[in-house]
């Protein structure tokens, strides 16, 4: 079945609070307002946060949307989001390409992924670049809002399955502290 999902938000950022149910719930809300059936709970450099988002979430919110925990991450000379599956898959892809100015192409070969629209970014985006690279690597293509304040969530979402990413995931690998990433 398919899924309206908006895979990269920064909902801490967008809140400015801790997470609580009262947080969760108010995210939860604004996502279904939206039309959303699902989110990524995406931070910058914070794991943990997707993974308590969602604790949270299945305890006081009745699967009222699908929440997918992850993490942004900065690999050179890309930005990454990381989406932690069930299973212990993960699916990668690159977010915003072309924000920084780098040649996102480097780690297409590391990702399953490329957003083709960003909210927040996609003045920014190279398109004609985006679809060749993901063309060339078999990525899938994504539109994600990005976002940084509750009414940006779901600006731009996809259409698409859990079953879509987890096709296309890998196992998990955790890092060892201090190891580069990728």
């Amino acid at each position: 079945m398919k899924l309206k999902i908006d895979l990269h938000t920064h909902t801490f950022e967008a809140t400015g609070k801790w997470l609580d149910e009262d947080v969760v719930r108010e995210i939860v809300g604004k996502a279904k307002e939206k039309g959303l059936d699902g989110i990524g709970i995406t931070e910058h450099e914070f794991k943990s946060y997707g993974i308590q988002f969602k604790e949270i979430a299945d305890r006081c919110c009745d699967g009222d949307i699908l929440v997918i925990p992850g993490q942004e991450i900065s690999v050179w000379p890309v930005e990454m989001v990381e989406l932690f599956l069930p299973g212990d898959r993960v699916f990668r892809f690159i977010c915003h390409p072309g924000f920084p100015p780098t040649d996102f192409s480097r780690m297409a070969d590391k990702v399953q992924g490329i957003e083709i629209n960003n909210a927040l970014h996609g003045w920014q985006m190279d398109q004609e670049r985006i679809l060749a690279v993901a063309k060339e690597y078999d990525l899938l293509m994504l539109s994600n809002s990005d976002a940084h304040s509750l009414d940006d969530i779901g600006q731009h979402y996809n259409e698409l399955s859990l079953d879509d990413l987890l096709a296309r995931s890998e196992p998990y690998v955790p890092r060892r502290q201090g190891e580069r990433r990728l």
